[in-house]
């Protein structure tokens, strides 16, 4: 019989998931099969807190360019480091501005043909 105070499921005759937690009181793990791993070709990045892949991951955006290059270093540090998520955002913040650089090639072109100029002018005066 279960008092006021007693939680709901503190019975385990009342709890949904009890056939499968193996004996009252070995706090027994269920056992499940062992998942097979994925494979990839592109470059994962994974922290040095955890150390290995999980089974299923992403890799539909592999690090790449100058946003690739910060999220590596933001990766070699520890989690609990502010640092780490602070380098994250910028690489984030990086890739916006590099996709939108990738979408729109004028500003390359601008850039380029500034630096020809200035390259140009430069070697004139000298």
């Amino acid at each position: 019989m279960r008092t006021r105070t007693e939680a709901p499921d503190s019975l385990p005759s009342s709890r949904p998931g009890v056939p499968m937690y193996g004996r009252a009181g070995t706090h027994a793990a269920i056992t499940r099969p062992q998942l097979d791993r994925q494979q990839t070709d592109a470059e994962v990045l994974v922290g040095v807190d955890v150390g290995h892949l999980t089974p299923v991951f992403g890799t539909m955006q592999p690090p790449r360019g100058l946003s690739g290059l910060i999220r590596r270093a933001g990766y070699r540090v520890p989690e609990h480091k502010a640092g780490r998520w602070m380098l994250l955002l910028l690489g984030d913040r990086v890739d916006v501005w590099e996709s939108r650089l990738r979408r729109q090639r004028w500003p390359v072109l601008a850039v380029a043909a500034a630096a020809a100029g200035l390259f140009l002018w430069r070697r004139r005066t000298a």
